[in-house]
């Protein structure tokens, strides 16, 4: 099947358009006017604020006022809500350089470069229980999908490095250091959910988490508090990229509901010297999680939806240039 790192040839154009009067400072992007020069088709339905983009390549679908895109099936958190003004639908040139463009047209590694080594981060450790429902810690069940993990990895050709193995606090920011230390390609924090508040069991689903670009909050911070630029930003291409690829595959293979691609600064994300993403795998506090999370058949599969994320994301990056152009301006089907 074609992927998405075919709709487009040129770079994206962000068209640094001004709303003029009541406008934005970041530097909002007309989404119809970006839909004819990347060649996609847009459909409004007016009655419920829905813009939907395609192509042969790709599905795009935003909503007015709204965070939450979808990508191909995959939900995807903007970092500022589209908006609609003057007869148009506009997003922040943000979200077209941080989110659209690393998802549409993959960064590529230098030629020759290759992924072969992923340290995995299991979540809290030691003195640290993580998210605790009844007698099931959080701690435990990383752990366990971190070996698990490991194994499957080690059988897909790739090298592991563990920033822990056993039942042990680990420093967060020890954590990207060691892969770094190590040599690792790619850091997978592994983490579960859980909530307590009205409605716990309804909560539920997968959440995958890359760090959010310099001057924008996280998706879940509703204070909305801008963060400067951080080391692990020097990847924000990739960061979302793998966040991406990561999310796709756990939705597809364990069948969990999709809350999306989000942005967060957590630690280990911040300090991260190679790409990297945070998976929250499901909800303790969810009765069907749950059997993903404490049952040792539910670990396999999610170890191996991971797996073929990261083989997803290997296959993108490695990726060589084409070398011809068809005369329609877009690349050969390989």
């Amino acid at each position: 099947m074609l992927r998405p790192f075919f709709l487009l040839v040129c770079l994206f154009v962000a068209g640094q358009t001004t709303l003029g009067a009541g406008g934005s400072s970041r530097n909002p992007v007309s989404l119809t006017r970006w839909a004819e020069e990347n060649r996609f088709k847009a459909a409004f339905k007016a009655g419920i604020g829905e813009l939907t983009l395609s192509n042969r390549w790709a599905t795009l679908t935003f909503k007015r006022d709204n965070k939450r895109a979808v990508i191909d099936g995959v939900a995807v958190w903007l970092a500022f809500p589209v908006t609609a003004h003057d007869d148009d639908v506009w997003i922040s040139s943000i979200d077209v350089e941080k989110t659209l463009r690393p998802i549409l047209k993959p960064p590529r590694l230098e030629t020759g470069g290759q992924i072969r080594t992923i340290a995995l981060s299991a979540g809290h450790g030691g003195k640290d229980a993580g998210k605790q429902v009844g007698d099931h810690r959080e701690k435990d069940y990383t752990l366990k999908l971190a070996l698990e993990l490991e194994q499957q990895l080690k059988r897909a050709g790739f090298k592991v490095v563990l920033a822990r193995s056993t039942d042990q606090f680990v420093e967060l920011a020890e954590r990207p250091a060691l892969a770094k230390r190590k040599g690792a390609d790619l850091l997978v924090c592994l983490h579960y959910n859980a909530y307590a508040g009205p409605g716990s069991e309804t909560a539920r689903g997968i959440e995958t988490y890359s760090l959010s670009p310099p001057a924008t909050s996280a998706t879940n911070d509703n204070e909305n508090n801008p963060w400067p630029w951080l080391p692990g930003n020097r990847f924000d291409a990739e960061n979302l990229l793998l966040a991406y690829k990561l999310q796709q595959a756990i939705v597809d293979g364990t069948d969990r509901e999709d809350r999306g691609v989000r942005r967060a600064h957590f630690l280990e994300l911040a300090q991260a010297s190679i790409p990297a993403a945070y998976i929250e795998g499901g909800f303790m506090t969810n009765s069907d999680d749950a059997n993903t999370i404490y049952d040792a058949a539910g670990r396999q599969r999610l170890a191996q939806s991971i797996v073929d994320g990261l083989l997803a994301y290997k296959r993108l990056v490695e990726r060589r240039k084409p070398e011809v152009v068809t005369d329609t301006g877009r690349p050969p089907v390989p």
